[in-house]
């Protein structure tokens, strides 16, 4: 069986995982995650951000190395900084001001760096997403994977839902006004995932030597939509709160007035709750559970552990 632990416990292994896209959360939470393992399973851990924000601080304040690369940087100071690692997390580089533009450079250059082991985070049914311009790259890149996977010792593919995560974005909102406002379908079926969870799966696979590479879809244990979001969210922060289906404008306006988003981020965001409401998100697989040893959170379980994060 071929496995990351295999691949980190060589005599020859530098024992260094590398992380891109610590800029933004998911790539933040991984590193974190995989920082709780530094002494014990990982001697480096590397953090490759676009914008250096708090997130990249609390990562450097952890015992992270923090290396600043952009697309624009090109394969060969991409592969320099891969070469320092065994392992490279792949996340997309949405935050980058050239995101949608050799954004798979960033898989590509695993190759020219000659890295053994390889994890692409992509989004669940990114195959089917093509018509949605920010999220095309998605496609780009795990094309770019498959391509070079036969050539990287080992290899995983993760693709995630949704993560509700998102709605800490409208935090603030949802506090003051008692509504989960969003352009898309209020009934559309999504299985929410929960980022510490998906993280936590992911290291898991770094450094479990019985958890093999290959593909894996991550998704919540359930398949809801936003209007019975809304209510778990209401009966835990015993809040009334309901769903508002808005127009995509508005809530663009608000990302970059309010939360001071970059626009890719939030096309990114847009694109993804326009795939939700055309039913491509509706995937709910049994992996996470398989990869974490136990049940995920559910959609109840993150408000009641967040409950302050969304009162007033």
């Amino acid at each position: 069986m071929v496995t990351f632990s295999s691949l980190l416990e060589s005599p020859t292994a530098y024992k260094a995982v590398l992380v891109t896209g610590c800029d933004m959360y998911a790539g933040y939470q991984i590193a974190l995650d995989v920082l709780q393992h530094k002494g014990k399973h990982f001697k480096c851990v590397y953090a490759v951000y676009f914008k250096e924000n708090d997130m990249v601080h609390h990562l450097k304040k952890h015992g992270a190395d923090c290396i600043k690369l952009a697309i624009a940087d090109g394969a060969d100071s991409i592969a320099k900084a891969y070469s320092k690692a065994d392992v490279v997390v792949v996340l997309p580089p949405v935050s980058d001001d050239h995101w949608g533009k050799d954004s798979c450079v960033f898989v590509s250059a695993a190759e020219k760096a000659k890295i053994k082991g390889l994890v692409l985070c992509s989004k669940i049914n990114a195959d089917q997403l093509g018509n949605l311009p920010m999220l095309k790259p998605l496609i780009q890149m795990e094309q770019a994977y498959h391509d070079i996977k036969g050539k990287i010792k080992v290899a995983s593919l993760v693709r995630c839902s949704l993560h509700i995560d998102m709605l800490w974005l409208f935090r603030d909102q949802i506090a003051s006004d008692g509504k989960i406002c969003l352009p898309t379908n209020g009934r559309a079926k999504f299985a929410p995932l929960v980022e510490s969870d998906a993280s936590h799966a992911l290291c898991r696979m770094l450094i479990d030597p019985n958890i093999p590479a290959g593909t894996y879809q991550l998704t919540g244990p359930e398949q809801l939509d936003f209007e019975t979001v809304a209510q778990h969210a209401a009966s835990k922060l015993d809040e009334e709160i309901t769903f508002n289906e808005i127009e995509r404008k508005d809530m663009e306006q608000f990302l970059k007035d309010k939360v001071k988003l970059c626009d890719n981020h939030i096309g990114y965001i847009g694109d993804m709750l326009e795939a939700l409401s055309k039913g491509l998100l509706d995937k709910c697989t049994g992996d996470l559970e398989q990869l974490l040893g136990k049940q995920p959170m559910s959609v109840k379980k993150y408000f009641e552990k967040n409950a302050n994060d969304f009162k007033p």
